[in-house]
C-alpha cells in the first residue's frame, strides 16, 4: 500500500513553494500569480496521487517561466559544498569496503535544503549506524569487472561523500558514469556546479541529465540517458527525489518489474517516505530493486 503522497506532504510542498518563491526577487503580481498556480497544481497533483517531487517539478517548471536562467539556490548551494568538504576532511580515512563507502555515501544524503536544517547531526555520527534497509549483499553480486554503474546524483555537496563512493567502484574494476542535472532546480548537483567550483574529478565519467527536475520523471527520461540506463548492470539513485519518483518504475508501489537493476541511497528524512519502506524516521536505506 502507497503512503506517498501522505497527509504531510501538502505543507511539505507550500514551504517548498513560498521558499523558491523568496529566492527568485519577483514583483509582487508575479509572485502571486505563481503562488495561485501552485496552489492549483498542488490540488491537482494530491488528488490525483503524484509522487511529491513531480507535484514539486510541475511548480519549478512554471517558476522557471519567470526566472528561466537564474539559480536563486546558487549561494546555499556554495555554502553547502564548503560544509561537505569541510566534512569530508573531518570523516577521515573510510575503509574500502562496499558497506562503509556506501554509508558515507548515504549521510551525504543530508543535505537536503528543506528537510534537514543541520546536517552536520548527521555527519557527526560518523559510519557507525546501522540501515534500515539493507540489500548490499544482493548488490555486490552486480559489481564485476566491467560492470557499468550509473550513478544518479542528488544535492550539491553530496559528490564529496559519493566520490569515496565511486573510487571503490573504480577499484573493482566498474566503469562508473556519474549523471547530474544538465541545468538548475532547487539544490540538485549541476554540471555548472562542478565545473564552477573544480568539483568535476574522481567521479568516473560525468554526465549531465538533460534535465531540470527533482527526481526522475520516468515519463520524461531523454534519449541519451535512457539509453545509458537500459545499457547499465546496476543504476544507483541517490536521494528520496529519485525513490518518489521511480519507485513505481522499480516494482515497489505496484509497478515493475524494475527496467534496470536499481540500488536506492539515501536517508529516510520524512514520515510518508518511511512509512512508504516500513523504517523509522531518519533512517539510512540501502534497497535494491528488483
Amino acid at each position: 500500500m502507497s503512503h506517498i503522497p501522505g497527509p504531510e506532504c501538502a505543507d511539505c510542498l507550500r514551504r517548498l513553494a513560498l521558499d523558491t518563491l523568496d529566492r527568485c526577487g519577483l514583483d509582487g503580481a508575479a509572485r502571486a500569480r505563481l503562488q495561485t498556480q501552485g496552489e492549483a497544481i498542488l490540488a491537482q497533483g494530491l488528488e490525483q496521487a503524484w509522487p511529491p517531487a513531480i507535484i514539486a517539478n510541475r511548480f519549478l517548471a512554471l517558476v522557471r517561466r519567470y526566472r528561466p536562467t537564474k539559480d536563486p539556490m546558487a549561494a546555499k548551494k556554495a555554502a553547502d559544498l564548503a560544509a561537505a568538504r569541510r566534512a569530508v576532511r573531518e570523516l577521515g580515512p573510510v575503509p574500502d569496503t562496499l558497506e562503509a563507502r556506501v554509508r558515507a555515501a548515504i549521510i551525504g544524503n543530508s543535505l537536503d535544503h528543506f528537510l534537514v536544517a543541520r546536517p552536520e547531526e548527521f555527519w557527526g555520527r560518523g559510519l557507525d549506524f546501522g540501515l534500515g534497509i539493507d540489500h548490499l549483499a544482493r548488490a555486490a553480486s552486480y559489481l564485476v569487472p566491467g560492470a557499468g554503474i550509473v550513478i544518479l546524483a542528488d544535492n550539491t555537496g553530496e559528490q564529496c561523500f559519493d566520490r569515496l563512493l565511486v573510487e571503490h567502484l573504480l577499484g573493482r574494476g566498474c566503469r562508473v558514469t556519474y549523471v547530474v542535472k544538465s541545468r538548475p532546480v532547487q539544490n540538485d548537483l549541476t554540471l555548472e556546479d562542478l565545473r564552477a567550483h573544480g568539483e568535476d574529478y574522481g567521479l568516473g565519467r560525468v554526465v549531465g541529465s538533460g534535465t531540470a527536475q527533482v527526481g526522475l520523471d520516468p515519463e520524461a527520461i531523454p534519449g541519451p540517458l535512457a539509453r545509458r540506463l537500459q545499457q547499465a548492470d546496476l543504476v544507483v539513485a541517490k536521494g528520496m527525489g529519485h525513490y518518489e519518483t521511480l519507485r513505481r518504475t522499480a516494482g515497489l508501489d505496484g509497478g515493475g518489474p524494475s527496467p534496470w537493476p536499481l540500488l536506492f541511497l539515501f536517508l529516510a528524512k520524512c514520515r510518508p517516505v518511511a512509512r512508504s519502506l516500513g523504517v523509522e524516521l531518519g533512517a539510512a536505506v540501502a534497497a535494491l530493486a528488483p
